[in-house]
């Protein structure tokens, strides 16, 4: 394992500010984001104060589908350009945080996903569902119901599935997946494509709609020439300081078993207990 100190780490987050001209705040975590993070979040940004322009170096693998919302409205209550850094994944809900951004900083390996928020299960509490497989699963059953050449034994095959989807359950689910519709396009509309609101519908549709896989991986080439989002190519010495301060805070959670860190030049909040 790599030992990287505190200080080395330090030093790595404020080469990016320089290189960037920014203040760099980040949120990396390795549970699925819900509100709990806004309350660090503000105090971090409130040590950084009011300030041109502001990056958040993002890693997540998702989360809460009203979260990403309320992350970006706070950090934009600060500045007044917002860019999102992604050193390697930024998934589902950090997805919709990037595209609140004014502009979104791509590596090689970096990559967003399809938006596909997570909803804790009502039985398994600590499981997190992707709201799409309730309606994939439906759309299975009906598929199979349509095609089927006896739909009484079909019906009776499915019924054991069908019998234990609480109507409640579906309801919050179906909740779910158009709130993540519309705080996407939303985002999209306010800020990346506020002159474009037609390529804000069609690109929320996309990204809600055409990916079947939760775990897709959206590349910095597609993102750029399939979506048009608006893309940053990090190459070269801004790469290597992104991809250096990564494994920094991969160092330093491992170490201390930590979940999820908050970060800016001026301290680190640890989030152990996100989760």
């Amino acid at each position: 394992m790599l030992k990287i100190t505190n200080k080395k780490r330090l030093n790595l987050l404020k080469g990016i500010e320089k290189m960037r001209n920014s203040r760099l705040l980040s949120y990396i975590s390795f549970s699925p984001m819900d509100d709990y993070v806004l309350v660090p979040l503000y105090k971090q940004l409130c040590s950084i104060g009011k300030t041109e322009r502001i990056d958040l170096f993002l890693n997540s693998y998702g989360g809460a589908v009203d979260t990403p919302y309320k992350i970006v409205n706070l950090i934009r209550e600060f500045c007044d350009n917002f860019s999102v850094i992604i050193p390697f994944v930024a998934k589902s809900a950090a997805t919709m945080v990037a595209i609140g951004a004014d502009e979104i900083v791509m590596g090689p390996i970096s990559e967003l996903g399809p938006i596909d928020p997570l909803v804790r299960h009502p039985l398994f509490t600590d499981l997190w569902v992707p709201v799409q497989s309730i309606r994939l699963c439906i759309d299975f059953m009906e598929e199979k119901l349509a095609q089927s050449k006896d739909t009484k034994i079909t019906a009776s095959v499915l019924y054991p599935i069908s019998n234990k989807l609480d109507p409640w359950i579906l309801g919050d689910y179906e909740k779910s997946i158009k709130a993540s519709y519309q705080y996407a396009e939303a985002l999209l509309e306010n800020n990346m494509f506020k002159d474009n609101k037609d390529r804000a519908k069609t690109v929320t549709k996309t990204m809600t709609e055409k990916y079947f896989s939760h775990g897709y991986c959206i590349n910095r080439k597609e993102a750029l020439n399939d979506l048009g989002l608006k893309i940053v190519y990090a190459d070269g010495d801004m790469w290597h300081l992104i991809w250096a301060l990564y494994l920094a805070y991969d160092d330093y959670m491992q170490g201390k078993n930590f979940m999820s860190v908050i970060e800016t030049v001026n301290g680190v909040l640890d989030l152990p207990n996100s989760d």
